[in-house]
Protein backbone atom coordinates (compact mmCIF):
# COMPACT_ATOMS: atom_id res chain seq x y z
CA UNK A 1 0.00 0.00 0.00
CA UNK A 2 1.27 3.43 -1.36
CA UNK A 3 1.64 6.25 1.37
CA UNK A 4 -1.01 8.74 1.54
CA UNK A 5 -0.39 11.65 -0.72
CA UNK A 6 -1.13 14.82 1.76
CA UNK A 7 -2.93 17.98 -0.38
CA UNK A 8 0.08 20.23 0.58
CA UNK A 9 2.10 18.08 -2.24
CA UNK A 10 -0.40 19.30 -4.83
CA UNK A 11 -2.01 21.96 -3.65
CA UNK A 12 -1.54 25.29 -5.97
CA UNK A 13 0.04 28.26 -4.32
CA UNK A 14 -0.13 30.89 -4.01
CA UNK A 15 -4.19 31.55 -4.40
CA UNK A 16 -5.56 34.88 -5.49
CA UNK A 17 -7.56 36.94 -2.83
CA UNK A 18 -10.31 39.32 -2.97
CA UNK A 19 -11.61 41.26 0.04
CA UNK A 20 -14.92 41.53 1.13
CA UNK A 21 -14.70 45.07 0.42
CA UNK A 22 -13.75 45.08 -3.88
CA UNK A 23 -16.43 45.73 -6.06
CA UNK A 24 -17.34 42.51 -7.88
CA UNK A 25 -16.33 44.03 -11.63
CA UNK A 26 -12.70 44.40 -10.27
CA UNK A 27 -13.09 40.53 -8.70
CA UNK A 28 -14.70 39.31 -12.09
CA UNK A 29 -11.02 41.23 -14.19
CA UNK A 30 -9.03 39.57 -11.34
CA UNK A 31 -10.02 36.40 -12.16
CA UNK A 32 -10.41 36.69 -15.64
CA UNK A 33 -6.38 37.97 -16.27
CA UNK A 34 -5.60 35.27 -14.33
CA UNK A 35 -7.19 32.56 -16.14
CA UNK A 36 -8.78 31.12 -12.71
CA UNK A 37 -12.27 30.37 -11.68
CA UNK A 38 -12.22 31.58 -8.30
CA UNK A 39 -10.94 34.18 -5.41
CA UNK A 40 -10.52 33.14 -1.91
CA UNK A 41 -12.34 36.26 -0.02
CA UNK A 42 -10.53 37.48 2.74
CA UNK A 43 -11.90 39.84 5.97
CA UNK A 44 -8.46 41.21 7.93
CA UNK A 45 -6.23 39.19 6.29
CA UNK A 46 -8.73 36.11 7.36
CA UNK A 47 -9.99 33.56 4.76
CA UNK A 48 -13.88 34.22 4.82
CA UNK A 49 -15.34 32.77 2.07
CA UNK A 50 -15.00 32.14 -1.45
CA UNK A 51 -16.48 33.68 -5.05
CA UNK A 52 -16.82 31.43 -7.68
CA UNK A 53 -18.07 31.61 -11.68
CA UNK A 54 -20.91 30.19 -10.41
CA UNK A 55 -21.71 32.48 -8.11
CA UNK A 56 -21.17 35.09 -10.77
CA UNK A 57 -23.39 34.02 -13.14
CA UNK A 58 -26.46 33.22 -10.84
CA UNK A 59 -26.19 36.18 -8.33
CA UNK A 60 -25.18 38.85 -10.62
CA UNK A 61 -25.76 37.88 -14.31
CA UNK A 62 -29.24 36.21 -13.77
CA UNK A 63 -30.08 38.92 -11.94
CA UNK A 64 -29.14 41.80 -14.06
CA UNK A 65 -26.89 43.30 -11.31
CA UNK A 66 -24.08 46.19 -11.91
CA UNK A 67 -21.15 44.07 -10.88
CA UNK A 68 -19.92 47.39 -9.71
CA UNK A 69 -22.93 48.32 -7.61
CA UNK A 70 -21.93 45.20 -5.24
CA UNK A 71 -19.40 44.09 -3.43
CA UNK A 72 -17.47 40.54 -3.23
CA UNK A 73 -19.31 40.44 0.31
CA UNK A 74 -22.46 40.23 -0.69
CA UNK A 75 -21.86 37.22 -3.75
CA UNK A 76 -19.53 35.14 -2.48
CA UNK A 77 -20.50 31.56 -0.38
CA UNK A 78 -19.62 31.73 3.00
CA UNK A 79 -18.77 29.84 5.51
CA UNK A 80 -15.84 28.51 3.68
CA UNK A 81 -15.23 24.88 3.45
CA UNK A 82 -11.87 24.40 3.84
CA UNK A 83 -9.09 21.51 4.36
CA UNK A 84 -5.77 20.73 6.56
CA UNK A 85 -2.36 20.75 4.38
CA UNK A 86 -1.78 17.81 6.54
CA UNK A 87 -5.27 15.99 5.16
CA UNK A 88 -4.66 13.07 2.54
CA UNK A 89 -6.37 13.31 -1.08
CA UNK A 90 -8.61 10.63 -0.28
CA UNK A 91 -10.19 12.96 2.48
CA UNK A 92 -10.03 16.34 0.13
CA UNK A 93 -12.24 14.37 -2.66
CA UNK A 94 -14.55 12.88 0.53
CA UNK A 95 -15.05 16.45 1.60
CA UNK A 96 -15.46 17.95 -1.80
CA UNK A 97 -18.02 15.09 -2.73
CA UNK A 98 -19.89 15.51 0.23
CA UNK A 99 -20.19 19.24 0.18
CA UNK A 100 -20.96 19.79 -3.40
CA UNK A 101 -17.71 22.13 -3.99
CA UNK A 102 -15.18 21.75 -6.59
CA UNK A 103 -12.07 23.83 -4.70
CA UNK A 104 -11.10 23.43 -1.05
CA UNK A 105 -8.77 26.25 0.55
CA UNK A 106 -6.17 24.76 2.45
CA UNK A 107 -6.11 26.98 5.67
CA UNK A 108 -3.21 25.94 8.49
CA UNK A 109 -4.46 25.79 12.25
CA UNK A 110 -3.65 28.73 12.73
CA UNK A 111 -6.22 30.44 9.60
CA UNK A 112 -3.42 31.23 7.21
CA UNK A 113 -4.37 30.66 3.72
CA UNK A 114 -1.80 28.10 2.21
CA UNK A 115 -2.81 26.89 -0.87
CA UNK A 116 -6.17 25.46 -2.77
CA UNK A 117 -6.95 21.96 -4.46
CA UNK A 118 -9.30 21.90 -6.74
CA UNK A 119 -11.50 18.69 -8.59
CA UNK A 120 -8.75 19.24 -11.34
CA UNK A 121 -5.96 18.95 -9.20
CA UNK A 122 -7.35 15.36 -7.62
CA UNK A 123 -8.02 13.79 -11.25
CA UNK A 124 -4.38 14.99 -12.52
CA UNK A 125 -2.61 13.24 -8.86
CA UNK A 126 -4.85 10.23 -10.38
CA UNK A 127 -1.52 9.55 -12.49
CA UNK A 128 0.76 9.40 -9.34
CA UNK A 129 -1.74 6.92 -7.33
CA UNK A 130 -4.99 8.44 -6.94
CA UNK A 131 -6.69 5.63 -9.17
CA UNK A 132 -8.07 3.79 -5.70
CA UNK A 133 -9.36 7.36 -4.73
CA UNK A 134 -11.03 7.71 -7.77
CA UNK A 135 -12.50 3.86 -7.65
CA UNK A 136 -13.78 4.34 -4.08
CA UNK A 137 -15.60 7.85 -5.08
CA UNK A 138 -17.38 5.93 -8.20
CA UNK A 139 -18.60 2.83 -5.91
CA UNK A 140 -19.61 5.31 -3.44
CA UNK A 141 -22.28 6.57 -5.93
CA UNK A 142 -22.68 3.47 -7.66
CA UNK A 143 -24.76 2.38 -5.22
CA UNK A 144 -27.28 5.48 -5.78
CA UNK A 145 -27.45 5.26 -9.48
CA UNK A 146 -30.82 3.51 -11.17
CA UNK A 147 -30.24 3.33 -14.92
CA UNK A 148 -33.87 2.01 -15.96
CA UNK A 149 -34.68 5.54 -15.44
CA UNK A 150 -33.24 8.94 -16.28
CA UNK A 151 -32.92 11.02 -13.29
CA UNK A 152 -30.68 13.34 -12.23
CA UNK A 153 -27.98 12.65 -9.34
CA UNK A 154 -26.62 15.16 -7.40
CA UNK A 155 -23.33 14.26 -7.22
CA UNK A 156 -20.63 11.98 -8.46
CA UNK A 157 -17.94 11.70 -11.47
CA UNK A 158 -18.66 12.18 -14.99
CA UNK A 159 -18.24 9.05 -16.69
CA UNK A 160 -17.01 10.45 -19.77
CA UNK A 161 -14.36 13.23 -18.82
CA UNK A 162 -13.66 12.14 -14.86
CA UNK A 163 -14.39 15.32 -13.51
CA UNK A 164 -16.33 15.91 -10.11
CA UNK A 165 -19.84 17.43 -10.63
CA UNK A 166 -22.66 18.19 -8.83
CA UNK A 167 -24.93 17.99 -11.69
CA UNK A 168 -24.73 14.63 -12.98
CA UNK A 169 -27.51 13.36 -15.91
CA UNK A 170 -27.87 9.83 -17.28
CA UNK A 171 -27.57 9.42 -20.76
CA UNK A 172 -27.51 6.43 -22.79
CA UNK A 173 -26.25 4.35 -19.84
CA UNK A 174 -23.35 6.78 -18.43
CA UNK A 175 -23.74 9.43 -16.02
CA UNK A 176 -22.41 12.97 -17.30
CA UNK A 177 -21.93 16.54 -16.25
CA UNK A 178 -23.26 19.37 -18.38
CA UNK A 179 -20.22 19.66 -20.53
CA UNK A 180 -20.35 15.91 -21.42
CA UNK A 181 -24.18 16.37 -22.02
CA UNK A 182 -23.75 19.37 -24.24
CA UNK A 183 -21.31 17.86 -26.44
CA UNK A 184 -23.55 14.86 -27.17
CA UNK A 185 -26.80 17.10 -27.67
Amino acid sequence: MEPAIRVREIMTRPVLTASVDLDVFAATNRMISANIGSLIVVKDGKPIGILTERDLVKKVVAKAADPRELKVGEVMKSPLIKISPDASLRDAAVQMLKSGVKRLPVISEDDKLMGIITDTDLVSASSVGLSDILSDLIEMHSESVHYLEPREVVRGICERCGQISDSLVQMNGELVCWSCRDISQ
